[in-house]
């Protein structure tokens, strides 16, 4: 167990006798222990925010593949629609009416038309959350 510093300054005191002919400044101790203290507890803090912000961090990776995956399943329903609707098309052609005079086909036009809109916004997002360093 080390000795504290007063009682090793004491004691080389008491032995030698001696008289400083400069003044020794003991409240250095209480200085050293202050920042050692400082120290710790700014560790301390660290070690607690570094902990809470890789949970969050892992969590925000797992919702990232969530995204990735419902990105996924949007293309592929939004590819069946088109399917369904190049088939209605086929269909009434032979029949010579205009597709978009059915209203389940004007309704699924609609839809595909707000995916092709979004469709860069999306991709640039689940690219982003594509390309996070995994921890």
């Amino acid at each position: 167990m080390p000795i504290k510093f007063n009682q090793v300054i004491l004691d080389k005191l008491h032995k030698n006798k001696t008289e400083l002919s400069k003044k020794v400044e003991l409240s250095i101790l209480s200085d050293l222990e202050g920042f050692t203290r400082a120290v710790d507890e700014a560790r301390v803090k660290i070690d607690n925010a570094s902990n809470d912000w890789v949970l969050r961090y892992i969590d925000l990776q797992n919702e990232a593949s969530t995204l990735v995956d419902l990105q996924l399943d949007y293309i592929a329903y939004i590819s069946d629609l088109k399917t369904a609707m190049e088939r209605l098309e086929a269909n009434v052609s032979e029949l010579g009416i205009d597709p978009m005079s059915i209203q389940e086909y004007e309704d699924a036009a609609l839809t595909e038309g707000i995916f092709r809109a979004n469709l860069d916004d999306f991709d640039e997002i689940v690219t982003t959350a594509q390309n996070m360093t995994k921890l």
